[in-house]
């Protein structure tokens, strides 16, 4: 059974106020983050970018946007679930 049952030593606040939850900040949280920050912004750029170099015309920015973006998903997924092995 679990230790963690509310019990007359522990009151419920300070059960939760010392609990080791586990989710301190780590460098794989810091590089999500900054994925999720700077991936739509460069994915914008990049897409107007081949645009403007004349490899396509304007009205396939933005399924070249959703392929880089559902790209970028994919090979994040990947690298994951292979670093995690799970």
């Amino acid at each position: 059974m679990s230790r963690d049952l509310p019990t007359e030593e522990r009151p419920v606040r300070e059960r939760g106020t010392y609990a080791k939850h586990g989710h301190d900040p780590t460098l794989a949280s810091y590089a999500s983050s900054l994925f999720l920050l700077l991936s739509v912004p460069t994915f914008v750029l990049l897409a107007y970018a081949g645009y403007w170099w004349g490899y396509y015309p304007e009205t396939t920015v933005v399924p070249v946007f959703a392929g880089l973006l559902v790209g970028s998903l994919a090979v994040a997924f990947t690298l994951m679930h292979v670093l995690t092995g799970r």
